[in-house]
């Protein structure tokens, strides 16, 4: 039996929401439901991003929006697509009929408006997983997406939020937060977090990358690092172009959600062009899929391979490298991963064993 993949970052709630009929197939995003049969992937974790620049008061009910567009999409894909919140649901569901079991998650803590009332309103909605921070700090933990912060890591409010996840079953994922804010989530927390969709700052040295000690805080908690496949994350070359030819990418995608934040199709209208821009602008100095390998192996070869996964960031990423078009590409990166000489016990974990065993160690 082939390996399946579990996809710990996919933003496709916002394709759903702009119109997305994910199983009729959905050729202007990264996933459909087609397309995630082809690829092998049995677990995809549907992301719902909240913008930093979304007002107090429209946080939290965006994030409920969006999870009703999960429940949408899933009920409307004639069982090919089927909501799980456990291990034992995921294998229910795909021993059902199911070709991929969705997790839902929430992408910037930004969501709970300092209020834990509304974190465990978002567990009681079957979400599984909550990014901390996204591209800008919030009052209580610090992004790695600004250059300073009036704090270190996490406030005292911040640890709360910390250990109210591990209570509550919510796993938490450090992706876009701060080293710092990485430190503290290690130095307090019970149970194994993720960075669900970060890359490997030693191959490419960006803030938005974990340095080594970061990568080894999460293997130390029993965690794993789900590997981002976007170019600006993989690949030096292509964040150095990237600053010089596009600059910010997270400003550029800042300025259209407030230009078209009230109106989600235009929001993706307006996504696409600028990712449209940007795929002609960058194409001499695109990786391949060999990148993704490379900080797989990096991983693998700091911490082992029970700390290595896949966080594409499907759907939420203006470009990716060559070979990899969408999420029907597991398959060739699996491949790479076997001809760079990784053992097919390996790979399995890498794909599907690790994320689950993280699941069952935050019930």
């Amino acid at each position: 039996m082939a390996i399946r993949v579990a996809d710990l970052h996919c933003d496709t709630p916002l394709e759903i929401r702009g119109g997305a009929d994910l199983a009729a197939g959905h050729a202007e995003g990264h996933v459909d439901a087609g397309r995630l049969e082809r690829g092998g992937v049995g677990l995809a974790v549907f992301a719902c991003y909240v913008a930093p620049s979304l007002p107090a008061g429209r946080a939290f009910a965006e994030a409920m929006d969006l999870l009703d567009r999960i429940d949408e999409a899933c009920a409307a894909s004639g069982g090919r697509l089927a909501k799980a919140e456990t291990t034992a649901d995921i294998d229910r569901v795909l021993e059902g009929g199911a070709t991929t079991a969705v997790v839902a998650a929430v992408e910037n803590g930004h969501a709970i408006e300092e209020d834990l009332g509304r974190l465990e309103r978002l567990r009681l909605r079957g979400v599984r997983y909550m990014t901390l921070t996204h591209s800008r700090n919030l009052s209580w933990a610090a992004s790695s997406g600004e250059a300073s912060c009036s704090f270190e890591g996490l406030t005292a409010f911040g640890e709360k939020v910390v250990h109210a996840m591990n209570e509550m079953g919510i796993v938490v994922d450090v992706s876009h937060a701060h080293a710092t804010t990485v430190r503290d989530v290690a130095r307090i927390t019970r149970r194994p977090f993720l960075a669900s969709h970060s890359d490997a700052a030693a191959l490419c040295p960006i803030p938005r990358n974990l340095a080594d000690d970061g990568i080894r805080a999460v293997a130390a908690s029993g965690g794993l690092v789900g590997i981002n496949f976007f170019p600006g994350f993989l690949d030096p070359a292509y964040a150095e172009a990237q600053e010089s030819r596009i600059g910010d990418l997270f400003e550029a995608l800042e300025a259209v959600e407030r230009e078209h934040g009230d109106d989600p199709a235009r929001r993706l209208a307006a996504g696409r062009q600028l990712a449209a821009s940007m795929r002609e602008r960058m194409a001499p100095v695109r990786p391949g899929i060999g990148r993704i390998a490379d900080h797989v192996l990096h991983v693998v070869g700091l911490v082992g391979d029970d700390h290595a996964g896949f966080g594409s960031d499907f759907d939420g990423v203006p470009d990716l490298p060559e070979g990899v078009p969408d999420c029907s590409a597991f398959p060739r990166i699996l491949r790479e991963l076997r001809e760079r000489g990784l053992s097919e016990p390996s790979v399995a974990k890498i794909a599907w064993g690790n994320f689950r065993r993280v699941l069952d160690a935050n019930p």
